[in-house]
């Protein structure tokens, strides 16, 4: 008898055990996993709710449409206005392929997944009506989007605009792009295109920065005046541990302090100044403007690369001066970097979504702005003031517009192709008017200055011109 109560004892506690483990398992899910489960396209429970879901509309930020869903046949559809102009910003939705850009970051929202209530739920249920997502409003500006894009039309290219004092981003484009209307016509011919159009290049796309990435160096050699000797005869090549490195076109630029060196883009004091500097302080100057670290945003973008670990050779540290090397970064984060200059050292969390708004108009959720301090407002100061001279009388002159202080620094980027990719980052101020941005043209083949600074040009005087 006391034998049998023992086994019954066993098999309830092994059953309880059993329970309460899929208890936790259900709750684990509840709880850590429900909105990947939500937003996993394979979740026939989501698709089977799109089909009775208006899905809810994105506006840029002056209301203009930039996606609607309409019922056809009875049922919803989405369609996008501007086919290929916001394909990689708004992406696609469709039950064959899922989801990509807003529209998979923002499918909850879109869907009016979150905040409802069993109340709500049972309404919806019971009314048989259709359900109304919620609104994206935007911070891009349709009419800077769109001059963005006709610059880089036929190219391989990237660019972005951002408010450099509140992070917002005005344009954002990718080339070559796609057409979200007829994706699924397309998707052939898309995913085995060589030049990849689905790809962001904007927030995924990493390059090397060349140099451009001559402004972060250059706020490190200012916070380190009694280290560094910035005066230097320029004869055209340097030898560094055995491996001699040229100036573009082998041009001997003579005497040259910090300012010049910036100005005509001067590779080999650059070099010799960036391992002057030293592995410690390149490092840290490098993780301080978000190298090898995450970017905060309310939109996913792939983090830039810094990937040294200790005891970096001179020979790589003279790489990293011209922004060479094993350097990578994207396009948005270069835009930030120009604007951080612009805005005294301060670089603003970029974001894209101002407002989220109910089918009602109801405000849900608005953006609260974050900052981060990379250098002083001297620093920042002497660096600003060092890249309008870029454009003033440098590599940059193209950038400049009549009437409007504009800095920048041109690049150069070598890479695997063979074709250098060319550079241009930068900022334009009139009055309280500010606009940030950074272009590549992808194996160009040309320098920055020549290809990439006039398209900069074009796309910081539309941006200046809407801001009224």
């Amino acid at each position: 008898m006391l034998e049998n109560n023992k086994k019954i004892v066993h098999l309830i506690i092994i059953t309880s055990c059993l329970f309460l483990s899929i208890i936790c398992y259900l709750t684990y899910f509840q709880i850590f996993r429900a909105a990947d489960v939500i937003d996993n396209p394979y979740n026939k429970r989501q698709w089977a709710r799109e089909d009775n879901t208006l899905r809810g509309m994105i506006y840029d930020r002056r209301g203009v449409v930039l996606a609607k869903t309409e019922i056809i046949n009875d049922k919803p559809v989405r369609r996008y206005p501007f086919d290929h102009l916001y394909s990689h910003i708004i992406g696609y939705s469709y039950r064959q392929y899922g989801r990509s850009g807003l529209e998979a970051f923002y499918n909850q929202q879109l869907m009016a997944l979150t905040h409802d209530s069993p109340v709500s739920r049972i309404r919806e249920q019971l009314s048989g009506e259709m359900i109304k997502g919620n609104n994206l409003l935007l911070t891009i500006d349709h009419e800077v989007q769109k001059t963005t894009e006709e610059l880089l039309r036929g190219k391989t290219a990237s660019a972005v605009a951002i408010n450099p004092v509140t992070g917002e981003i005005l344009a954002m484009v990718s080339k070559p792009d796609f057409n979200p209307n007829t994706l699924v016509d397309d998707w052939g011919s898309l995913v085995n295109n060589e030049a990849s159009p689905l790809l962001n290049r904007s927030t995924g796309g990493l390059y090397p920065p060349g140099s451009t990435y001559k402004t972060v160096i250059t706020a490190a050699i200012l916070e380190n005046p009694y280290i560094i000797d910035e005066n230097y005869d320029c004869t055209g090549s340097i030898t560094i541990d055995g491996y001699t490195l040229s100036d573009y076109g082998n041009t001997a630029h003579g005497r040259l302090n910090l300012t010049e060196s910036l100005v005509v883009s001067c590779n080999t004091n650059f070099a010799r100044m960036t391992v002057d500097l030293g592995e410690e302080k390149i490092r840290e100057i490098s993780r301080r403007f978000f190298m090898e670290k995450a970017i905060p945003s309310d939109i996913p973008i792939q983090q830039s690369r810094f990937p040294y670990g200790e005891g970096i050779p001179q020979t790589d540290l003279a790489a990293i001066g011209i922004g060479q090397g094993k350097l990578l970064v994207t396009p948005l984060h270069m835009a930030l970097i120009a604007g951080a200059f612009a805005n005294n050292g301060v670089m603003m969390e970029p974001y894209m979504i101002e407002e989220i708004q109910s089918a009602e108009g109801r405000v849900i959720e608005r953006k609260n702005r974050q900052q981060h301090n990379l250098v002083s407002h001297e620093i920042a100061e002497e660096v600003k003031n060092m890249m309008i001279a870029v454009v003033d009388r440098g590599t940059g002159k193209r950038a400049a517009i009549s009437g409007v202080t504009v800095g920048g620094k041109t690049g150069t980027a070598e890479n695997a192709t063979g074709r250098s990719h060319a550079w241009f980052i930068g900022f334009a101020t009139t009055g309280e008017k500010q606009v940030a941005v950074a272009v590549i043209l992808e194996s160009a083949g040309e320098t920055g200055g020549t290809a990439a600074a006039p398209i900069a040009r074009e796309i910081m005087q539309k941006a200046l011109r809407r801001s009224d």
